[in-house]
């Protein structure tokens, strides 16, 4: 947990730093400019009794910030589940994305993923990537982005049996696509998908979402998530899949 709050603020001190240096790097920057912020916040929460109990809560929270060539978008997400008072799921993540356009289509990126899940056999992964990306669509009806890059992924296996910490760093290539389809005007689908490669491992994901407006800034999303991890340690499972109802709230 301690890891997910020092990563989110690292990212929030990061995303500062960006804004900053965008603001003071140049004369003109010191002229008048406008900077468009955006964000959502999501909650699910699901509970049941009966035969078993359960709750399950799911929380997100999403902030971009848009100014002149550069865009910066922070990602967490929270996620716990307890079944007849013994906790079943509990996982943490948060990504720091920071684009910088060069012309219409074409930008170069950078990412920082990190991930605290307590039932996935590790202590805890990040990886940090460059890379270049190229919007093969953007328009009224949606938008594509596609990317790729090296990057660098450390694994900290959970070991809490034994002495010290087995740690796992190599450097990967990292893929991704971005889409966006505008099904209408209070309607949209999005999918994200990321490869992440490496000699000692493979890992895929899949976010893929479904929203609709509700009233004002309010609405609702059903969410299924994706995990594919080639290697994994002892006891747990190559994939993982979350399906999620959330509101959501736009601002």
């Amino acid at each position: 947990m301690k890891h997910f709050f020092l990563l989110s603020a690292l990212t929030l001190s990061c995303a500062q730093a960006l804004s900053s240096e965008a603001t003071s790097e140049s004369p003109k920057a010191a002229q008048p400019s406008t900077a468009n912020w955006a964000g959502s916040a999501e909650l699910g929460f699901i509970e049941t009794s009966g035969n078993s109990d359960t709750q399950s809560l799911n929380g997100k929270f999403n902030l971009s910030r848009e100014k002149d060539a550069l865009k910066t978008n922070l990602k967490t997400e929270a996620l716990t589940s307890k079944e007849n008072g013994n906790a079943s799921k509990e996982k943490y993540t948060s990504i720091l994305k920071a684009d910088y356009s060069l012309d219409e289509y074409d930008y170069l990126t950078s990412t920082l993923n990190y991930e605290d899940d307590r039932f996935s056999g590790y202590e805890y992964q990040y990886t940090f990537a460059l890379g270049y990306g190229y919007r093969a669509w953007n328009d009224e009806d949606g938008k594509l982005d596609l990317e790729i890059g090296p990057g660098y992924r450390r694994n900290v296996l959970d070991q809490r049996n034994d002495q010290g910490k087995k740690v796992e760093d190599e450097a990967v290539g990292r893929a991704a696509l971005n889409l966006q389809v505008n099904l209408s005007s209070n309607a949209k689908f999005t999918e994200v998908i990321t490869i992440e490669g490496g000699d000692a491992n493979v890992i895929y994901k899949s976010d893929m979402g479904l929203e609709s407006a509700l009233i004002g800034a309010l609405a609702m999303k059903i969410n299924y998530q994706v995990k594919y991890t080639e290697e994994v340690p002892e006891d747990t499972e190559n994939t993982e899949s979350q399906v999620a109802v959330t509101l959501v709230y736009n601002f």
